[in-house]
């Protein structure tokens, strides 16, 4: 009597890891070096954000707030900078 093939379970955990292994959210996933005093300055903020919206913060999301708050803010004096140029009044090289 013949048994019917079982499927591999090698092919069923390659399968699964390769599922687990894709990201889980938008982007593409990086990895930095960072000193440790800076990641107990994430964990920080990540357990401030945590008392304060009472969901779980973990320290990449605590990176990510944190860059793109650093970004606008950047961005942000860069349009400050540019409106304060534009109302200066020129000088001519023979001026100075």
């Amino acid at each position: 009597m013949r048994s019917t093939p079982q499927p591999s379970l090698s092919k069923f955990n390659y399968n699964q890891r390769r599922l687990m292994a894709q990201p889980r959210g938008a982007g593409t996933p990086q990895a930095l070096r960072l000193p440790q005093d800076l990641l107990y300055l994430f964990d920080r903020y990540a357990a401030r954000r945590e008392g304060e919206l009472h969901l779980s913060v973990s320290r990449s999301d605590a990176l990510r707030r944190l860059l793109t708050l650093a970004l606008e803010e950047t961005e942000d004096v860069a349009e400050a900078e540019a409106i304060l140029r534009a109302n200066e009044p020129r000088m001519s090289w023979e001026e100075l």
